[in-house]
C-alpha cells in the first residue's frame, strides 16, 4: 500500500500540531500531499439565538485559516505539496467525508486524554474514526502518560509480542 494523499486534522491544539509534525514529516519522506482540515463546527443554537453564531463562526473559520495557511507554508519550506480546506460540520464526519472526496490514503489525527466523563458524554474524534472510517488512520497520542508497553517487561526482539504496538 502507498500513501500518496494525508489528510490531517488540525484544530490548532498542541495534540494537533503533533499530528500535522507526523503528517509532514511522512508526506516527505513518502512524496505524497498532504491536506491540512480544518473543521469548525456549525453554531449551536443557543448562540444563534442570541445573534452571536454567524459572526463567531465566521471569525472562526478566518482565524482557524490563518493559522493553517502559515503552518501550511512551513509544510511547504520542506518541498511537499501542503493543502489546507476549511469545511463547517461535525468533526468525525467532516473527515471522513474529505477523506473520501480527495481519496485520502491516509488520516492523521491528535489525541487527547480527556476525562472519562468528557469521553462518556462527547466520544473521541479518533476513536471513532478508527472505528467507521474506511481509510487508514494513524493516531498520534499526546507522550503525556506512557504507553503500556513502555511501562511492560523487555521482550526479547525475537518474541512476537516484542512487534506489537499499544492498542
Amino acid at each position: 500500500m502507498s500513501f500518496n494523499s494525508i489528510l490531517v486534522g488540525d484544530d490548532g491544539t498542541p495534540e494537533a500540531e503533533q499530528a500535522v509534525a507526523v503528517a509532514i514529516s511522512l508526506g516527505e519522506k513518502l512524496g505524497a500531499k498532504v491536506i491540512l482540515l480544518g473543521v469548525v463546527p456549525p453554531p449551536s443554537a443557543e448562540s444563534q439565538a442570541e445573534g452571536y453564531g454567524l459572526t463567531s463562526s465566521s471569525n472562526a473559520r478566518k482565524k482557524l485559516q490563518e493559522q493553517l495557511e502559515r503552518t501550511a507554508q512551513t509544510g511547504r519550506q520542506t518541498g511537499i505539496d501542503v493543502a489546507v480546506e476549511i469545511v463547517e460540520g461535525t468533526v468525525e464526519s467532516s473527515i471522513e467525508e474529505v477523506a473520501q472526496r480527495i481519496g485520502a490514503d491516509l488520516i492523521v489525527v491528535g489525541r487527547r486524554h480527556i476525562s472519562r466523563m468528557r469521553h462518556w458524554l462527547e466520544g473521541s474524534t479518533s476513536e471513532s474514526l478508527v472505528r467507521r472510517c474506511p481509510v487508514s488512520v494513524l493516531v498520534v497520542h499526546d507522550g503525556e502518560n506512557t504507553s503500556r508497553a513502555s511501562r511492560a517487561p523487555s521482550h526479547t526482539a525475537s518474541s512476537p509480542s516484542s512487534k506489537l504496538s499499544d492498542t
